[in-house]
């Protein structure tokens, strides 16, 4: 599990055949993904990813405007919360949903024929490429 982003987890477990990104896209983590299902997974991942999941948290709250408590009170899962673990979990599902979400926006943005030859590494690396240009346009680095 200890891959260097979570993109890259993605992306591992799709080519091992464990999961799609699209359906964990659509449908998030509830299902079952291998790798996060029991709270001890979720926990581990928590820990091993929480700056990334605490970046993308910050980065919602600067596009949204609003307080992260806020945000997070209108996610799915978040009246399940009642303990550390609970909230790990929840962090955890969210952070996975809304990666594998910017993953799959990359489809429409790239030209039918060049999407059939790519696979899941190279729609990640082009989402990782459009992402540092977006912050290099908004003078972020």
């Amino acid at each position: 599990m200890k891959y260097e982003t979570i993109s890259l987890f993605l992306a591992n477990g799709e080519k091992e055949g464990r999961f799609l990104i699209s359906d964990i896209a659509k449908h998030g983590c509830s299902g079952g993904v291998s790798g996060i299902i029991t709270y001890a997974e979720t926990c581990a991942f928590y820990d091993h990813y929480k700056t990334e999941i605490w970046d993308l948290l910050y980065d919602l709250k600067e596009n949204e405007d609003f307080s992260i408590p806020y945000l997070m009170s209108d996610f799915e899962g978040a009246r399940q919360v009642h303990d550390e673990d609970t909230f790990k979990n929840f962090l955890v599902w969210w952070a996975v949903k809304n990666v594998a979400q910017q993953i799959e926006a990359v489809v429409p943005k790239i030209e039918p024929t060049t999407i059939e030859k790519m696979d899941t590494m190279d729609k990640i690396d082009h989402l990782e490429r459009r992402m540092l240009l977006d912050a290099q346009m908004n003078g972020e680095e």
